[in-house]
């Protein structure tokens, strides 16, 4: 069994620079190395001409999403339902050991 994973920001962000550096390589007859400057030139061309905005890497909170928030409204919601279960238990026990009945 396989499973399929959904397309991460990142993996749009790659797609992304595959596809705007797409043209470039294809008009590109001669494969001759390029420098870092011309390489990042091309793709800040690439990607204005095909509207993609040029930004950089993403931020890492994008790439890798942070699990606090969730472990933070469980932690919230154990307190929540600790406390109900301390009152209950206090008017429970105060009803059996302080009734006039």
């Amino acid at each position: 069994m396989s499973e399929e994973r959904l397309p991460t920001a990142w993996d749009k962000y790659v797609e992304a620079k595959r596809h705007a550096l797409s043209p470039v390589e294809k008009e590109a007859a001669v494969n001759e190395p390029m420098s870092i400057e011309q390489l990042e030139l091309a793709i800040a061309e690439a990607a204005a001409a095909s509207g993609l905005p040029e930004t950089g890497m993403p931020p890492r909170a994008v790439v890798h999403p942070s699990v606090r928030k969730s472990y933070s409204k469980w932690f919230y919601r154990l307190l929540l339902v600790l406390f109900y279960a301390l009152v209950g238990f206090l008017l429970w026990w105060g009803y059996e050991h302080y009734s006039t009945v």
